[in-house]
C-alpha cells in the first residue's frame, strides 16, 4: 500500500453499508458473461472507497486491489483479513501512472464515471491497463432518471447546477453542496464504452437474475419477469446502467 497521510477519511459521506450485497452482485454478473477463469486475474477495484466491495470480492480472487485518490482508515483493517488485498491511493490521472499497461485481468468501475473530470480519460485508463482480453464490470446513474441518486431530489441533476445547489437551498436542502455528481445519457456513455471495448448491456441479465435474487419476492421479483427485449428497450430510462466490457483481444 502507497503511503497515506495520517488524516485518511474513516467512512465515505456516500456510507459504506451493503458492500457485500454489491460484490456479490458484481461478481455474478462477471461470472456469468466473463466465466470462472475471472477466479484467477488480477482484480482492480477504481475508485474503491474505504474498500468494502474489494475486501468481499478479495477471497474469490488471485490477487484484489483496490485504489481511490483518497486514504481510508478502513484500508488496514481489510487487508489484514485479506493478505491478497492492497489499496493504492491515487486515481486514474496520477502521475506516474500507478499501474503498468496490460497488468489487470478484471477492473471494477462502479457509480465512478459520473464524479470525475474527465469520464474518456478514465475510460483510458481502464483500456490501458487491461490486458488484452479482459473485462469490465462498468456501471453508473443515468441522467434522464428524474430522481438525482446521490441526493435524492428529482429534476435538479437537469438544471444548472449553480441554479439547482440555489433551488434545493431555498427549499430547505441541509447538504446541497453535494450534488457533485455529473452523469450522462445511455447513448453519450454508449459511445464512449464502445470506442475501445466489445460493449454488452447486462442490465437485462442484472434485473432478471441478481435483483430478485437479492431483494426476493414483490416488485422487484416482478420487473425479473419482464422479457429480455424489453428490459433492453428500456435500460436508456433505467435508474442506472450496468454493462461489462471487453478490451479486443
Amino acid at each position: 500500500m502507497r503511503e497515506q497521510s495520517l488524516s485518511a477519511q474513516r467512512e465515505p459521506r456516500w456510507g459504506s453499508a451493503d458492500r457485500d450485497r454489491k460484490a456479490e452482485a458484481i461478481w455474478r454478473t462477471l461470472l456469468h458473461y466473463a466465466g470462472p477463469a475471472i477466479r484467477h486475474g488480477r482484480w482492480l477495484d477504481i475508485g474503491c472507497g474505504s474498500g468494502g466491495i474489494a475486501a468481499h470480492l478479495a477471497p474469490r480472487v488471485s490477487e484484489m486491489s483496490g485504489m481511490d485518490p483518497e486514504p481510508w482508515a478502513k484500508w488496514a483493517e481489510w487487508m489484514r483479513a485479506q493478505p491478497n488485498l492492497v489499496f493504492m491511493q491515487g486515481g486514474y490521472d496520477h502521475e506516474p501512472p500507478l499501474l503498468p499497461p496490460c497488468s489487470v485481468d478484471v477492473v471494477v468501475c462502479n457509480q465512478v464515471y459520473e464524479h470525475v473530470a474527465d469520464p474518456v480519460a478514465l475510460l483510458g485508463f481502464i483500456h490501458r491497463i487491461l490486458k488484452p482480453g479482459g473485462y469490465c464490470y462498468f456501471a453508473g446513474p443515468n441522467l434522464l432518471f428524474p430522481i438525482e441518486p446521490h441526493v435524492f431530489w428529482p429534476f435538479v441533476h437537469w438544471l444548472p447546477r449553480k441554479g439547482a445547489l440555489r433551488l434545493m437551498r431555498l427549499l430547505g436542502a441541509r447538504r446541497g453542496g453535494e450534488l457533485d455528481a455529473y452523469s450522462t445519457h445511455f447513448w453519450q456513455l454508449k459511445a464512449w464504452l464502445s470506442a475501445n471495448f466489445e460493449l454488452t448491456n447486462a442490465v437485462p441479465f442484472f434485473i432478471r437474475e441478481v435483483v430478485p435474487a437479492q431483494h426476493g419476492a414483490g416488485l422487484w421479483r416482478a420487473l425479473g419477469w419482464l422479457p429480455v427485449r424489453l428490459i433492453a428497450a428500456l435500460t436508456p430510462f433505467s435508474p442506472g446502467f450496468v454493462f461489462v466490457l471487453q478490451k479486443h483481444a
